[in-house]
């Protein structure tokens, strides 16, 4: 397997998931979760247990909190408010940039790639958390988990990332931290590189994956 860095030379154009890639937003959606549950009434997650799907669209995530507190389905609406009117008022202030993001984009950015991300996360919250963290600047598209039809694994987001960068997926590689994001640059029929450092398993093993890294230090130009 070839260096990541080697990858990225080769390419112009990097799609980049969010949580678990460019930034740890966990403690963020833990908050709002607990917040959320606490509002409607249901026991909060304990400190030790994670966060189950946390690389799925938001209902999924939340539909996975509500089986470990046993919440019932017909909760799920005002679940889903709650923690969204939490998450914002947060405002993104637990999450943090892993660290040396912000030199590689920078590197990306003065040798002329087109940036985009596409997440699962909420496009809206998606916007918010960059814009917190100083990153809005670097990407030119910010495609989120309904923002089309489909969330990712299905080809769809990334594709239309894509065409929003006005680039040919030929150009394109993907960077991301779990096995959705392995699977839909395969669906695209691009490069993944894996971010050993996010919220992935060993699921990410079972798809094509170019190169992988644990430190942004290691795919700096």
């Amino acid at each position: 397997m070839k260096a990541a860095k080697d990858i990225v030379s080769n390419y112009s154009a990097i799609v980049f998931d969010l949580d678990g890639t460019l930034m740890h937003t966990e403690p963020d959606i833990r908050k709002a979760t607990n917040q959320a549950l606490i509002d409607c009434g249901f026991p909060t997650l304990a400190p030790e247990q994670a966060i189950p799907n946390l690389y799925g669209p938001l209902p999924d995530i939340l539909a996975s909190v509500m089986t470990l507190v046993q919440a019932p389905a017909v909760a799920a609406d005002d679940i889903q408010q709650a923690y969204l009117t939490h998450y914002a008022r947060q405002a993104h202030d637990h999450s943090f940039l892993y660290p040396n993001v912000l030199s590689f984009l920078d590197q990306l950015i003065s040798r002329g790639y087109h940036l985009a991300v596409c997440t699962n996360k909420i496009e809206i919250s998606a916007k918010q958390a960059l814009e917190r963290h100083g990153l809005s600047s670097y990407f030119k598209v910010v495609t989120g988990g309904d923002t089309t039809a489909h969330a990712k694994p299905h080809a769809l987001p990334l594709l239309t990332t894509i065409e929003s960068l006005q680039v040919e997926a030929s150009e394109c590689l993907l960077i991301g931290d779990t096995h959705v994001d392995a699977l839909c640059a395969s669906n695209c029929h691009i490069p993944f590189i894996f971010h050993r450092n996010g919220y992935g398993d060993h699921s990410v093993q079972q798809y094509p994956i170019a190169a992988s890294f644990a430190e942004y230090s290691e795919v700096c130009l």
